[in-house]
């Protein structure tokens, strides 16, 4: 047999969430006190000059009181497994648990980590709505990753601007949220009243109870001088909130504010609104301020709402303000309540005392509704002393409905054209899964994979994805939105998970993707994908140059399994020992192989891989020792 050249890459493990000259551990550096660390973390937050501080997992909470970060240009780093708990009775009723004011250029990383509060203690004091898990004044440059903040007495995360008077702006600006959970918080999961260049990607929302308004995301400014201003909330979930999934509460904005420009893509939203709450019952409200308000746009795209007793949208706003449009979104088993009002689409007048101008400004494109109520799809409450009545309403609607549901647009619209196709019932369509190969690296960066369709629908279509597998959602890979849609006519759609490298060496992890079946979609027996990642340091890469092909083994000294992938098409595998005998042979036709090596006998073993078409030896390589 022709020996190949084999260039062998070594493979390293890089942690480059910060590639700083200093790092600080907390613990080790400045202290660790098991009842009351608020002083340390405070000065840790506020004295130190390192790029770089790190609240390491010591075993037990970090038990704390208010602490504000007070310094710029730093990355804060929460190791996996640290819980920064709130100690009780030492929160006044503005304080919050972490505070960012006025400082600049700040990443504050959590994978894991926890920052709890004592939610129960705060509603026994009846006057809670201001203990917020984070809060952010007017800070710049900021980065929130992969935190979980829990049972705060008022919201999870609150942007909004600096109260300080020195304070050179007031909103906050370049903010990323990314691949957080905020839940069981007492006012809202997030509040914006003010914020420019905000981006909130793959986080989730839920469980917000406690105190009004109870919403997922709450974009409410408390003055007309603040901004909401190119935003962007995109592959999130919003679910079980006791009030709206996302709330555009805008009444103190008018035409003197800067123009609104916010983007709502690909986000999930469900089983939002509780009978106890007394604002709109609906995943999404959208009100201005009655008369003049806010110019500028709220864009909702491929959005996906499903499982809920209300109706999809609320508006009450005048067709002089902000834009509202929706593209390719769907509207799934919605309006299930049979109460009045309760329509999918359900509009109002915005005021019933004093002249205002027409109420509407709404656009739909492409926009599917499924529900089984007999009662219009899109109807409103009109006051014709007050109001000239809808207007400025477009969009065309697939409705699934066994009733022949329509529309209504009032005594006297102007402005607008509604059209709709409707079906009394739908019928499944087949997907099924593919990807292009199993198994990942951390630093593969992400995992594309297929969802394909084999009954093309003028339609979008939502096909609900769920992953499991003993790798963890929101730790090793991103939070993802749980859902594709399929644009009309279309055969296919591409979705991604980022893999997340962090600095944990760990075993190689299974991640399994799979197809939900339901009323409007099955999949086939192409429904999971059974797919791994392995961190850089139990892999090894060898490049075979004169054939160009790449081989992965995972990990390259192994003890149970071995997992190997490229482009294997036409090869044989062999496990031999040092004697150079054969334990083990595999005809390789595809591109990835488990062998199992827990029955080899103790001792050396080696792995082969042979041409079948020339012959060829590819590479020896030890895979056990």
């Amino acid at each position: 047999m022709r020996i190949l050249l084999l260039i062998i890459q070594l493979c390293t493990l890089i942690f480059a969430t910060n590639l700083s000259a200093t790092k600080l551990i907390v613990s080790t550096d400045i202290g660790f006190d098991p009842i009351d660390n608020t002083g340390i973390l405070q000065f840790a937050f506020q004295e130190t000059i390192e790029d770089t501080i790190v609240v390491d997992n010591v075993g037990m909470d970090w038990n704390i009181g208010p602490i504000r970060v007070e310094r710029n240009n730093v990355t804060i780093i929460f190791e996996d497994g640290v819980v920064v708990r709130a100690l009780p009775g030492e929160f006044d009723i503005f304080e919050s648990l972490i505070r960012l004011e006025d400082v600049s250029n700040i990443s504050m990383v959590g994978y894991g980590a926890s920052l709890i509060m004592n939610k129960q203690e705060y509603i026994d004091l009846a006057d809670s709505e201001f203990r917020h898990g984070l809060t952010l004044n007017s800070v710049t440059n900021v980065v929130i990753e992969g935190l979980t903040v829990l049972d705060s007495g008022g919201d999870g995360i609150l942007l909004t601007r600096s109260f300080q008077p020195d304070s050179q702006k007031n909103f906050c600006e370049n903010v990323l949220v990314k691949n957080c959970r905020f839940s069981n918080n007492y006012r809202q999961g997030m509040s914006v009243t003010s914020a420019k260049d905000l981006i909130v990607l793959n986080c989730e929302f839920s469980d917000t109870n406690g105190t009004l308004p109870e919403d997922g995301i709450d974009f409410e400014p408390d003055i007309s001088e603040e901004r909401l201003e190119n935003i962007l909330v995109k592959d999130c979930r919003i679910l079980n909130n006791f009030g709206n999934a996302i709330q555009l509460a805008l009444f103190m904005m008018d035409d003197s504010s800067i123009d609104i420009s916010i983007s709502i893509e690909n986000t999930y939203m469900s089983n939002n609104h509780d009978p106890s709450n007394t604002f709109d019952f609906a995943e999404i409200s959208a009100t201005d301020n009655d008369d003049n308000g806010v110019d500028g746009f709220v864009n909702f795209k491929n959005c996906f709402i499903e499982s809920s007793e209300w109706s999809a949208l609320y508006v009450s706003k005048t067709v002089e303000s902000y834009d509202l449009n929706f593209e390719g979104c769907v509207f799934k088993d919605v309006s299930n309540n049979p109460i009045q009002f309760n329509n999918p689409i359900f509009i109002e007048v915005t005021d019933y005392d004093n002249q205002v101008p027409r109420f509407g400004g709404l656009n739909f494109t492409d926009c599917v509704i499924i529900y089984d109520e007999n009662i219009p799809f899109f109807d409103l409450f009109e006051n014709t002393p007050t109001s000239d009545g809808l207007g400025d309403v477009t969009g065309n609607f697939y409705i699934i409905n066994p009733n022949d549901a329509g529309f209504n647009t009032g005594i006297n619209p102007e402005g607008v054209d509604i059209t709709y196709q409707h079906l009394p019932s739908i019928s499944q369509s087949e997907l099924s899964l593919s990807v292009s190969k199993f198994d990942f690296l951390e630093d593969d960066g992400k995992i594309e994979f297929q969802v394909s369709n084999s009954d093309v629908q003028p339609y979008p279509i939502a096909a609900t994805i769920d992953y499991g597998g003993d790798a963890t959602y929101g730790l090793d890979y991103e939070r993802g939105s749980g859902f594709v849609i399929f644009d009309p006519g279309a055969i296919e759609v591409m979705d991604t998970l980022s893999i997340i490298e962090d600095s944990v060496e760990e075993e190689t992890e299974s991640l399994t993707i799979m197809g939900i079946d339901d009323d409007c979609v099955r999949f086939t027996q192409d429904r999971i994908l059974e797919l791994s990642i392995s961190d850089m340091v139990n892999g090894c890469t060898f490049d075979i140059e004169l054939f160009e092909l790449d081989i992965l083994l995972q990990p390259n000294r192994a003890s149970n399994e071995l997992r190997i992938s490229g482009e294997l098409e036409r090869y044989i595998i062999e496990i031999i020992d040092a004697d150079n005998e054969v334990h083990e042979t595999i005809t390789s036709t595809g591109i990835s192989h488990i062998i199992n090596l827990s029955s080899l006998p103790p001792g050396s073993f080696f792995l082969n891989i042979e041409n079948l078409e020339n012959d060829a030896l590819y590479f020896n390589a030890i895979i056990k020792e």
